[in-house]
C-alpha cells in the first residue's frame, strides 16, 4: 500500500498547487486485493475509489491521477490541475511507463509529469 500512498501523494501535491483545499486521505485494504482510497473534506463529505496495487506503477499512477481530480470536483467544485494560462483542467495520459498531465483540448501543446506540476519554468 505504501506505493499507492506515494503515488496519491504526487497527485495531491500537484492539485494543491492550484487550491488551498487539501482533503484528508485514508486507505483501506480490500478483500479482493484492491486498495480503497478515501478523500474527505472538512465537512465530512467523503469520496472514494479502489485501485489495484498489483498493476504497474504507471497504471496505478494513471488511475489515481484520473480519479483524484474527479474527487476534487465532487468535494470542492473545482477541476484541477489547470492547464497553465487557461481555465481548463489538465487530464492524465499514460505513455509507456510515465504518466503526464496534458491539455485535453490542444493535444501536444503542454504537458508535465504527474508529481512535477508547478515545478517547471515552462508553466
Amino acid at each position: 500500500m505504501s506505493t499507492v500512498e506515494e503515488l496519491v501523494g504526487r497527485v495531491v501535491r500537484d492539485l494543491s498547487m492550484g487550491t488551498r483545499n487539501k482533503p484528508a486521505i485514508t486507505y483501506s485494504s480490500h478483500v479482493e486485493g484492491y486498495v480503497e482510497v478515501f478523500l474527505q473534506d472538512d465537512s465530512g463529505m467523503t469520496v472514494g475509489f479502489s485501485v489495484d496495487p498489483s498493476a504497474s506503477e504507471a497504471e496505478v499512477l494513471y488511475e489515481v491521477a484520473y480519479r483524484i481530480p474527479t474527487a476534487y470536483v465532487e468535494l470542492y467544485a473545482v477541476g484541477l490541475p489547470l492547464v497553465p494560462g487557461t481555465e481548463r483542467p489538465a487530464a492524465p495520459k499514460i505513455k509507456g511507463e510515465t504518466v503526464s498531465w496534458e491539455d485535453p483540448s490542444e493535444s501536444g501543446t503542454w504537458s508535465c509529469l504527474v508529481g512535477e506540476y508547478g515545478m517547471s519554468s515552462e508553466e
